[in-house]
Formats: C-alpha cells, structure tokens, sequence
C-alpha cells in the first residue's frame, strides 16, 4: 500500500518477475493471483497484494559468517539487476536524497518553532538539525554524476533478510524499487549503516567488518574508487534521512518511535552517526580504498 498508482505496483511485481526467471538463488516475494485472476486489490484508494509466506527468521545482527553470505547475495543481485532493462522511468533520485530530507527538516522545523512551548524531543530536534543541515548541504554531488543508475533495493537490512539454518533464504520489500534510480553503491552504503556497526558505540561503524565486507563482494562484484569513495557520504545523507524518520515517529508512530529508541536507534543517535561518518569520511575512505 506504499504505491501511489497501479503502475508502481504493476513494476515492482515485473521486477520480482525478472529477479525469479534470472535464477536468482533465493526466496523472493511473489505474488498470489486474486479469484479474479488480479495480482493486486484496490481497497479505499490503496494497493494491496498478497505472496506465499516465506519460512525463516530475521536475526537483527549479523557475526562474520552471515555478513559473507549478504556480501555475497547483494553481488549476485546487483549484476542480475545491471544485467536488466529494468527502468520504470522515473527520474533519477536527487544526490544523497538532499531535496527530500531536507524539505521535511525544514517543515518540522517551522512547525515546532510556531508552537508556544517546545518539549524535549523537540528541543533535541531543533538542536541536531542545525547541525544536520549544513553537513547535507556541503555533500558534494559531483562524484555521483557519472554513475549508472538502477532501480535498486535500498533497504537490504536485517529486517528484510530471512534466515533458515544459518544460511541465507531470502530477501524482501522490494517496494522501492519504482520509486527511483540510484548507484548500486547506495545499497552498500545503507546496508553498511545497518549492519556494520559498532556493537558497543552503536553510532560508530566497526571499519573491520565493513571493510571485510566490502572485500568479500568485491570478489564477485568489481567496484571503483569512485564508487567505494562515495561511501562515508551516503552513509552521512542517510543517518540524517533516519534523524528525521525518527522524528517522524515520535509524531505519528510513538509507540514505534519509543521501541526505536530502546533498540539504539532514534534522534540523537541518528544525529550522532551522521556527525562521526562525515567527521571520520576520509578515514572510512582510506580503510576501504586500501583494499585494492
């Protein structure tokens, strides 16, 4: 239901489609035809679909053994995807998601700073913003220009990964893949954010295991310096796109944002993160480049 036309959805079951008949080697969603022979219902406006229930787990955080394995499956799934004539046409994806975030930064802004009284939560969103924006601001797009783009996952996290026997079984939400373009990079970056940090300072990234994953697909899938550079930036936009999304819940969903912040995940963490990958970019950098 996070579709806004027929034709969104119309694409992403294609693109689920292409990734079954191209032999990619795990579960993916398919979808189950209504009596009417549809693959989706239209219900108050929204989209609904329904897919054969996948066995398995989700395991929140990953030893080495499991980070080889989604090494491995996101190579794999990038060169089937750059092997594709996949393309929804929908324009290419602004860098860093600059537009977007920062648009919903500056409308949260304006509505808390109309209000008479300021909580805490809005007091914290107010002061890690201002130090967010800037950072966003000076990200520089030039490095991204020169890149394919594809319609890729942008969300391979272990919420999205299912598990059976220790191996990995399966892959979902594929939902924003007629949503945008971007380098396959971004996908890295965002699984890095996820699944690569560092277990006892939650909003540092533990460089061994990024960077021994990193290694690990790059045997299947060739990456230049251009493109492994880009990292500590993505990482950066996408903490600050977490920071809002974290504000977002506090307003909307504030049971999900309080399970959130108990989990290590929520406003100052999202804004810490962001300050130590764009504090700590040419470190990250030089760790990865020097494996080549």
């Amino acid at each position: 239901m996070h579709h806004k036309t027929p034709r969104d959805l119309e694409f992403e079951l294609e693109y689920l489609d292409y990734l079954k008949n191209a032999g990619f080697p795990y579960s993916i969603p398919s979808a189950i035809a209504t009596r009417k022979g549809s693959l989706f219902e239209t219900v108050q406006g929204h989209y609904y679909w329904l897919y054969k229930f996948l066995e398995g787990i989700v395991v929140e955080r990953f030893n080495q053994s499991r980070l080889v394995q989604l090494a491995q499956m996101m190579a794999r799934y990038h060169i089937l995807i750059e092997r594709s004539n996949l393309h929804y046409g929908k324009p290419a994806s602004d860098p860093y998601g600059r537009a977007a975030t920062l648009k919903e930064i500056e409308e949260y802004r304006n509505e808390i700073l109309r209000e008479n009284k300021v909580n805490l939560t809005e007091k914290t969103f107010l002061e890690e913003s201002a130090r967010l924006i800037p950072i966003l601001l000076g990200l520089d797009e030039d490095p991204q220009s020169n890149l394919r783009l594809y319609p890729i996952h942008r969300d391979l996290i272990s919420e999205n990964l299912i598990w059976k026997q220790g191996k990995l079984a399966g892959v979902i939400d594929f939902e924003h893949v007629s949503q945008t373009n971007d380098p396959v990079i971004t996908d890295i970056a965002v699984t890095m954010q996820y699944c690569c940090r560092d277990k006892k300072i939650r909003h540092q990234l533990d460089l061994e295991s990024a960077r021994r994953f990193l290694q690990q697909y790059r045997e299947s899938h060739p990456l230049s310096d251009e493109e492994v550079g880009l990292i500590p930036d993505l990482m950066t936009a996408g903490f600050i796109g977490d920071f809002s999304f974290a504000f977002w819940m506090t307003r909307n969903d504030p049971k999900r944002a309080k399970q959130s912040e108990e989990e290590g995940y929520g406003l100052a963490l999202g804004s810490r993160a962001a300050q130590w990958s764009h504090s700590n970019r040419e470190r990250i950098a030089e760790a990865f480049l020097k494996e080549r």
